[in-house]
Formats: C-alpha cells, structure tokens, sequence
C-alpha cells in the first residue's frame, strides 16, 4: 500500500553566488534566471492538490541552490503554504539575509530555516565557502532573525569534514549553549554537489582537505558529539541520532566499502518538486510526472510511481545519501 505524502521538497534551479569547496553550484551563476520555471499559480494548484490528501502537520521544504537567490518565488510560495496550514523551512548561506530581508521571511509566514556554519573560526568558515565575509554576514543574519523573525525557528547546518574538524566540538557545544538557536543539524562530506569526478572523489588532490585523512581524530571528535548528544544538554540541541553518528564513523573509515545500511526512505512519502514541474523520489532514477501534464495526488499514485518504488526496494547501491538524509533511526539515540 502507498502512503501518503508527508512532505514535499520543492527545488529551485542550482543557482549560488558562492564558490564552496564542497560545491560547484557557484559555476551556474547565469545558468537559470529567477523568472523562470513554475509560475506562482502552478504552485498554487499545486499545494492546493496536496492539502486535499495530505495530513495535518504537512511541511514544505525549498532547496536546490541558494533559495533566496530566488526570494520573490520563496516568499510567494511560503505564504501560500501558510494560508493552507503547511509549515515550510529553507536552508541558507545567509549571505544575502540582511534586514530587509529578515522582515520580508517575517511576512512571508516560513516556520523555521537553517543557516549553513561550518566553524566559529571566521577564517575557516570563510576559506569552505570560498569568499571573505560570509562568517560575519552569518552573524549578522542570526541578530537580524533574533530581532524580526521571534517566531521561525533558526538551526545551524554544519558538515563535518577534514577542514574544519577540529573546530566541530567548539560549535556544537557554542549551539548548545545558544538559547536562541533550536539547534544544530551535522552532515558528512559527500561527494561535493555537481561534481563530474568517480566516487573515489576523496582520493583526489581536487578535492584535498575536505576528507577526513586522520581516522583515529575523526573518530575522536565523533565520540564527543555522541557525548555531548547523550548530555542534557545536547540531546535537544543536537538533530543527529547517536546512530548516525556511528554510522558517520564507519563512513569516514571505510567509505568504499560501506555496505547499503538500511532499506532506502526515499519513496515512502517524500514529494521533490524540480522548479520545471518534474517530479522525482530518486534523483538517480526517472521522473514520476509533471505537474504541468497532470496532478500531483495522479502522478503520486501513477503505474509510473510504483515501477520506481520497486526499483528503490531492489537498489542495491550503497548510496551515501542514506548516511545524511534517508538513514533508519528507529534503532535508538
């Protein structure tokens, strides 16, 4: 039986105005203009579908690049999504967050939204991201939130990488400290965004200094996360489960070798909506539809759908997106 949607990631094009070590959306700068893609009357048909038979407590996520890149089309959407009770967050280098923009999130009625911090070194943050200033823009947009946005809840996005590991400890105990902050949400490195390499990337001097080389000190910083997790004071702090902590362990120790960890989520209730109408459970399979040709509640109980379901049960691939995003936490922490 197919459940239900219980959320919806919706995309926008891989636009970014940064150059991170870890991404090559930065290269796509002109690649897709903001006027393009769905219209704001395509997204309304299009929630409005979804809230005929979705559950309550349905929550809207915008993603792909940099999404204030695209910030009319965000708010738009965000504040069709708080007419129909859905909550929506985003994720963000917060680079373009300024005060006028922390009042429009404000009016736009979004629920909650992470910024990306990679360490409470300026320098560090900055060399990861690729351009002087992003740190102090990052502080800067965390007070403009505090003071305009009291009501979205803020959690920081951090990937634990070779970079900036010995800085991890300091910047999870500084969130755990932070009563403003809900909390902090930690990602391994993975093969960085658009990356046209093999999947021994972190073999390669391109991308030298985001693995972790020294297994014995990775393995270190993740047991006083798991610690730190386990403490009063980090257990609502920290998002990660104390499973896929050691789940980040065996990754960083054997990458190659990491065997499929869990049966894949991936199409048991996740809708992305691509900024074309495409929508995908797996970005490494075919598209279900498009909203443009059909409706969503058609396209999500499609033949077609189904045929891509089955081929997610029988995926053989250990894919690493399992460790960061689809992982099976029902085994505790």
């Amino acid at each position: 039986m197919v459940c239900k949607p219980r959320t919806c990631d919706i995309d926008f094009p891989n636009r970014c105005m940064l150059k991170c070590r870890m991404c090559h959306f930065g290269e796509n700068a002109q690649s897709v203009k903001p006027q393009e893609g769905l219209s704001k009357e395509k997204y309304r048909e299009f929630l409005c579908e979804l809230k005929s038979f979705v559950d309550e407590d349905f929550q809207i996520s915008f993603g792909g690049g940099e999404p204030l890149l695209y910030s009319q089309n965000l708010f738009d959407i965000a504040e069709i999504c708080k007419e129909l009770s859905f909550k929506s967050y985003f994720p963000t280098n917060a680079f373009l967050l300024d005060e006028e923009m922390a009042h429009k999130i404000a009016q736009s009625g979004i629920s909650s939204l992470g910024i990306s911090l990679e360490s409470l070194n300026k320098q560090t943050h900055d060399y990861i991201r690729g351009k002087d200033g992003c740190w102090d823009q990052v502080m800067k947009a965390l007070d403009y939130l505090k003071k305009y946005c009291p009501q979205v809840s803020v959690n920081i996005l951090t990937i634990i990488m070779g970079l900036n590991l010995d800085e991890i400890i300091d910047l999870a105990k500084w969130v755990c400290n932070n009563p403003y902050l809900e909390g902090i949400v930690f990602q391994a490195i993975q093969k960085p965004f658009g990356a046209h390499c093999s999947d021994d990337w972190y073999e390669l001097d391109a991308y030298s200094g985001l693995w972790i080389k020294d297994i014995s000190r990775g393995n270190t910083v993740i047991e006083e996360l798991i610690k730190i997790k386990a403490s009063d004071e980090g257990k609502n702090k920290i998002s990660n489960s104390i499973v896929q902590l050691r789940l980040f362990q065996e990754y960083f120790r054997d990458p190659a070798g990491m065997k499929r960890i869990s049966r894949c989520h991936m199409g048991d209730g996740v809708i992305r909506l691509d900024w074309n109408g495409d929508v995908v459970i797996c970005g490494d399979m075919d598209r279900i539809g498009n909203i443009t040709e059909n409706g969503i509640k058609d396209i999500w109980y499609s033949q077609k759908a189904d045929e891509v379901r089955n081929q997610i049960v029988e995926c053989k691939k250990g894919c690493h997106n399992l460790i960061n995003c689809f992982q099976d936490q029902t085994e505790g922490g």
